[in-house]
């Protein structure tokens, strides 16, 4: 019996627990997300918004020494996966592929896109800046 009751009492912890979890589906990509480990000076900003699976959305960007601009993001978000095109207003575009770990982390790699500038993909993240709207909890 009391096999039986320590075993049930796990149970209900745990629904309890998932319960009050950070829930990561694809509405968690919707807010003010900055790219990570960028040179000082430098910097991404998206601004995502979420209509279905189709993920789109304004941002700035700033490079050290280049000044500043404007992009345009589209994708797509299915699950927890993430898929971004980002378009700057100079020509470069970035494709990013990854995953939100949390609805505060987005981990994948980006590539280039543009002939005006060759790079391999290589590992990126952003985090969340500001929910749009805010999150009620």
């Amino acid at each position: 019996m009391r096999l039986l009751m320590s075993i049930a009492s796990v149970l209900l912890l745990g629904v309890a627990a998932s319960g009050c979890s950070d829930s990561i589906g694809p509405e968690s990509i919707v807010g003010l997300w900055a790219q990570d480990n960028m040179v000082p000076g430098s910097g991404l900003e998206i601004s995502l918004t979420l209509d279905g699976s189709a993920v789109s959305g304004p941002g700035t960007w700033c490079g050290e020494a280049l000044g500043c601009g404007s992009t345009s993001t589209t994708g797509a978000a299915t699950g927890n996966k993430i898929h971004l095109i980002t378009t700057f207003d100079d020509g470069r575009v970035e494709v990013f592929d990854g995953t939100l770990t949390s609805s505060n982390s987005l981990v994948g790699s980006m590539r280039s896109a543009s002939s005006i500038q060759i790079e391999l993909p290589h590992a990126q993240s952003f985090h969340r800046l500001a929910d749009d709207p805010p999150r009620t909890q």
